[in-house]
C-alpha cells in the first residue's frame, strides 16, 4: 500500500471512529419489534357491525386492536392503570367483551388484582369502573356478558386465587386452588354487586336471549384446580355448570351426564338457546374430559367427543349448524350442531402455523361473513387464522405480542438475523425483528424454550434448550432442521444455560434448573448441574462433583482463551468455577456476599481476568484477577436488582450492558465503574437477556411479556451477504475469531477445483490487500489474513471462486 493510500485509509478509520463515538454518546430509544408471537393470550373479538375491527388481549401486554381484519395490530391501553410483572410494567388484561347493542362500549378485566375498565370510544381510551368489587388482590376477571336487552346490565365472571381466600398461596396437585365469583352491575359499571361465589373460577356467562332471568355460568379451566379438590383422595372437586332462573338470586348445579366438571368453555346456539356446547378438561384431573352437548337447556348433558382437554367451543353465527372446538392437540369441526365432530388438523400432536407450535386455544371468533374463517387466541401466545374451516392456520399476530422472551442471540456476523427462545417457541427474524418466523419443527416442536446459543464460528450451528422435555436440540442449518441432543434430565429439570467456548466452539457447556410448573423456575429446587459436549454438540457428558451434582444453574460463562475455565452462577450452590473443564468445581466466595443464590456471571471476551457476578438482589461485583478478589460496583445501580444478563461491546472493551428484571437495561462506558439507565422506549423493564451485534451498534433485549426490543446506535441494521450463496460451488464454514485483534482465518470448502481469489477490502470497496490468488482442489481450505499493520475498523473479506463472489464482514479491534 503506498503512503497516500495509507494516509487516506487512516483518515477514513479516524472519521469512522469519531462518528462511532459520537453516536455512542447519543440517547437512543428502544424500538418495540412487536414480536415474536407469544404471551398469555385470552380473548379475541370482532366488532359486530364491522368484523374487520378486531380486539385481542394479553395478560402481559394488554389490549391490541386491528383495523384490517387481523393482518396487523397495535396496542391500545390508554387509561388502563393496573400493572403487574417483575418490573411493574406488565398490563395484565385478561378478558374483553364488546357490547352487542353499542359496539363502541367495550369491557376489559385484569389478572390477579381488581381492575374493570370500560371504553366508550371503541377501545381508544379506558376508564376504571370497579366500585363495589370487594376482592382487591388475587382476583382475575375471566369474562363479561352484557344483558340481551339492556347495556346497563353487565355480568363479570372471575377467579379468586388461593391467596385471596387463604392466608397464603395454596397449591393443589399441580396448580393453584381457586374459587370463583360473579359480580353484576345494573348501572353501566358505576356499582357492582356480588351474586355468586363457588369452589371454582367462573369463566363464561350466558343469558337466555328471550328470558334474561335465565343465566348460565361455566366454571373451571385446564390450568387451575377447584378449591374443594383433594389430591390425596383423587377428588377433582369443582362446580361444573351453574344455572339461575331468577336473575342470579338463587343457583343450581346442572351437571347430569357430566363426567368432568372443569368447564373451560361454554357456548349457546345462536338460534336455539336450549342447545349449549361445553368444552371440559383439566391438566391435573383429566378423567371424563371432552365436549358435552345439551339440547334441553342444561337439564342433561351428553358427551359427544371424548379423551381430549377441550379449551374452546363456539357456534358459527352465520351458519349455526357449524361449530368449532379446540385443544392444545387438535382443532375439531361439527356440521350438525355439535353432535358429531371431525378432527381438522393433520398433525398427531399440536396445531398452528408452519414452524409454530400453537398453545391452548382459549378463545375462538368465527367471522360472521364466512363460516370457514376462524380466529383462535391462545395460552402460549399468538392469534391464529384459518380460512379453510380449521384445517390449516397462519399467524395473525403481526404487532401483537406478550411474549415471555427468555433468551436472544444475534447472528455473529449479520446484525439483522436474530434468534429468540420464548415460552411460545423458538423464532428467528431475518430483518431485525420486523417479522418473526417459527422454528418449531420436530423434534423441537414444543413450547417453553429457555435458551438459544449460536456457534461463534459457524452461525448455521444452533443449540437450544426447553423444559418441555428432557433434552437439548441442535441444528446445523440455522433452525431449518433439528436433532435431539444432550443427556436426559430427571423430572422437574430443564436446560437453562448453553454457552459455546469462544476459543474452541467444539466445546459447549450446558446448565440445568429445576421448575415446579411449565416455564416457572425455582432457584432453590434441586437440578442436575452441568454438562459438556467436546465434539460440537454430538455427544454430552455430565461434569459434576459431589457438591454440584444437584446445582441449579442460572448462567454460565467461559474464559475467552481457555475453554477449560468456566464459571457458573447457581441458585442453590453459589458462584462456581472450574479450571479443568468440569472435572472439579470450586465455590468462589472471597469478597462476595455469603449466599448461595447467584443470577448472573459474565467473563470479558477481551480480557479473561475481568469477571462480573450478581448475587440475588445484592448488587453487582467485579473481579479483575480471574475471580480471586471482588469489588462491589454501586455507582448508578440499584442494590436490590435482579441482574439477568451482562454483555460486552465487541469493539470497545469498556462499553458494557447489563439487564435487570426490575428496572431495565444499563450501560457503562468505563468498564463497569459507573452505570447509566438505557430505558427510553422500553415498554417493559423486565429484561431477561441481551445480545449485541458484531459491530456493537445494535443491542437486542428479550423481555418478560413484550417480546424483543432493539436499540440502535446507528441507522437500522444492514443485512450482510452470507455464505449460502452461490449453492453447489463453495461454502464458507467460518470466519474466526470475529472480532479479531491481529489475524483472522477464513475456512471454506470447494465442491470442485476452482480458481480462488481472496482480498481484504474496505467498506467503500477499496482493496486493502491481496490475500490469495490461485487454483485450488476440491475440499476444505484455510487462509489466514494478518491485519496487524492496519487500524481498528470494519473490513470485508472478498472471496471470488471462478466468477462467483461472496463478501464477509470482519471487525478488527486493536
Amino acid at each position: 500500500m503506498n503512503s497516500n493510500k495509507g494516509e487516506r485509509f487512516m483518515r477514513i478509520c479516524l472519521i469512522c471512529f469519531l462518528v462511532f463515538m459520537a453516536r455512542a454518546d447519543e440517547n437512543p430509544v428502544w424500538i418495540r419489534t412487536g414480536g415474536p408471537l407469544g404471551g398469555l393470550g385470552y380473548d379475541v373479538r370482532m366488532r359486530p357491525d364491522n368484523p374487520d375491527l378486531m380486539y385481542v388481549t394479553d395478560a402481559y401486554a394488554g389490549v391490541f386492536i386491528s383495523e384490517n381484519g387481523g393482518r396487523t395490530w397495535f396496542p391500545s391501553n390508554q387509561g388502563i392503570t393496573t400493572r403487574g410483572g417483575d418490573s411493574g410494567d406488565a398490563i395484565p388484561v385478561f378478558c374483553l367483551t364488546i357490547d352487542p347493542h353499542q359496539p363502541d362500549i367495550i369491557w376489559a378485566g385484569t389478572q390477579f388484582q381488581r381492575g374493570i375498565f370500560k371504553s366508550v370510544d371503541a377501545g381508544q381510551s379506558w376508564t376504571e369502573m370497579d366500585e363495589g368489587i370487594q376482592d382487591t388482590e388475587g382476583i382475575t376477571f375471566r369474562g363479561f356478558t352484557v344483558d340481551p336487552f339492556n347495556s346497563e346490565v353487565v355480568y363479570a365472571a372471575a377467579e379468586l386465587s388461593s391467596w385471596n381466600w387463604n392466608p397464603e398461596p395454596l397449591p393443589g396437585r399441580e396448580f393453584d386452588l381457586t374459587m370463583g365469583v360473579v359480580y353484576k352491575t345494573t348501572d353501566g359499571g358505576d356499582k357492582w354487586t356480588e351474586i355468586w361465589r363457588g369452589n371454582n373460577l367462573a369463566r363464561y356467562i350466558w343469558i337466555h336471549p328471550e328470558n334474561p332471568e335465565l343465566i348460565y355460568i361455566s366454571t373451571g379451566i385446564f390450568d387451575r384446580e377447584a378449591a374443594d379438590s383433594d389430591d390425596d383422595k383423587d377428588n377433582p372437586g369443582g362446580e361444573g355448570i351453574v344455572r339461575s332462573k331468577d336473575g342470579g338470586k338463587t343457583w343450581e348445579n346442572i351437571n347430569t351426564g357430566m363426567e368432568n366438571l372443569y368447564v373451560g368453555s361454554l357456548f349457546m346456539h345462536p338460534d336455539n338457546p336450549e342447545i349449549l356446547l361445553a368444552g371440559t378438561g383439566n391438566n391435573a384431573y383429566g378423567s371424563g374430559q371432552g365436549i358435552y352437548l345439551t339440547e334441553n337447556g342444561g337439564d342433561s348433558w351428553e358427551k359427544v367427543l371424548e379423551n381430549d382437554n377441550i379449551n374452546a367451543v363456539e357456534f358459527c353465527g352465520s351458519e349455526p349448524d357449524i361449530a368449532y372446538a379446540g385443544s392444545a392437540s387438535a382443532i375439531y369441526r361439527s356440521e350438525d350442531r355439535g353432535r358429531h365432530w371431525e378432527k381438522m388438523t393433520e398433525a398427531e400432536i399440536g396445531w398452528g402455523a408452519p414452524g409454530v407450535r400453537a398453545g391452548f386455544p382459549i378463545d375462538f371468533q368465527v367471522d360472521p361473513r364466512n363460516a370457514n374463517r376462524i380466529f383462535a387466541n391462545n395460552y402460549g401466545g399468538g392469534n391464529f387464522l384459518s380460512e379453510d374451516g380449521g384445517k390449516s392456520w397462519i399467524v395473525a399476530s403481526q404487532g401483537y405480542t406478550g411474549a415471555q422472551a427468555r433468551d436472544v442471540a444475534v447472528h455473529p456476523e449479520d446484525p439483522v438475523r436474530v434468534y429468540c427462545a420464548a415460552r411460545s417457541g423458538l423464532f428467528v427474524s431475518a430483518n431485525s425483528g420486523q417479522i418473526w418466523e417459527g422454528l418449531n419443527r420436530f423434534p423441537a416442536d414444543m413450547l417453553e424454550w429457555n435458551v438459544v446459543a449460536v456457534d461463534p464460528r459457524d452461525a448455521r450451528h444452533i443449540v437450544a434448550g426447553t423444559n418441555w422435555n428432557a433434552t437439548l436440540v441442535e441444528s446445523r442449518q440455522e433452525g431449518a432442521e433439528w436433532r435431539s441432543r444432550g443427556p436426559l434430565l430427571p423430572p422437574g429439570c430443564g436446560f437453562r444455560s448453553v454457552v459455546f467456548a469462544p476459543s474452541d466452539p467444539e466445546i459447549i457447556y450446558a446448565g440445568t434448573s429445576g421448575f415446579y410448573s411449565a416455564g416457572v423456575f425455582d432457584p432453590v429446587m434441586d437440578a442436575a448441574g452441568m454438562a459438556v459436549s467436546r465434539n460440537g454438540g454430538e455427544d454430552w457428558e455430565w461434569i459434576n462433583d459431589t457438591y454440584t451434582a444437584k446445582a441449579n444453574v442460572y448462567h454460565m460463562a467461559v474464559d475467552p482463551s481457555d475453554p477449560l475455565v468456566v464459571f457458573a452462577a447457581t441458585g442453590n450452590k453459589g458462584l462456581l468455577k472450574t479450571q479443568d473443564g468440569g472435572t472439579s468445581w470450586d465455590p468462589v466466595t472471597a469478597g462476595l456476599p455469603a449466599m448461595l443464590h447467584f443470577t448472573m456471571v459474565a467473563v470479558d471476551p477481551h480480557n479473561g481476568q475481568r469477571i462480573f457476578a450478581a448475587p440475588y438482589q445484592s448488587g453487582l461485583y467485579r473481579s479483575v484477577d480471574g475471580g480471586t478478589a471482588w469489588k462491589m460496583m454501586t455507582s448508578g445501580l440499584i442494590p436490590e436488582m435482579k441482574i439477568s444478563d451482562l454483555i460486552f461491546d465487541p469493539l470497545r472493551p469498556d462499553v458494557i450492558y447489563l439487564s435487570d428484571l426490575h428496572s431495565g437495561v444499563y450501560r457503562s462506558d468505563n468498564g463497569g465503574d459507573s452505570w447509566t439507565p438505557v430505558i427510553a422506549g422500553l415498554r417493559t423493564r423486565a429484561v431477561n437477556a441481551l445480545s449485541i451485534s458484531a459491530d456493537g451498534m445494535h443491542v437486542y433485549a428479550a423481555t418478560e411479556g413484550e417480546g424483543i426490543f432493539r436499540l440502535d446506535y446507528a441507522d437500522l441494521p444492514v443485512r450482510v451477504r452470507r455464505g449460502a450463496e452461490p449453492p453447489g460451488t463453495f461454502h464458507i464454514v467460518s470466519l474466526y475469531p470475529n472480532p479479531f485483534n491481529s489475524s483472522i482465518t477464513l475456512v471454506y470448502t470447494l465442491n470442485a477445483p476452482a480458481h480462488v481469489r481472496i482480498d481484504a477490502v474496505s467498506l467503500r470497496g477499496e482493496r486493502i490487500e491481496y490475500v490469495q490468488d490461485r487454483m485450488q482442489p476440491a475440499g476444505e481450505h484455510r487462509i489466514r489474513w494478518d491485519a496487524s499493520r492496519f487500524c481498528s475498523g470494519t473490513y470485508v473479506i472478498r472471496l471470488r471462486v471462478n466468477e462467483k463472489i461472496l463478501l464477509k464482514k470482519c471487525l478488527l479491534v486493536r
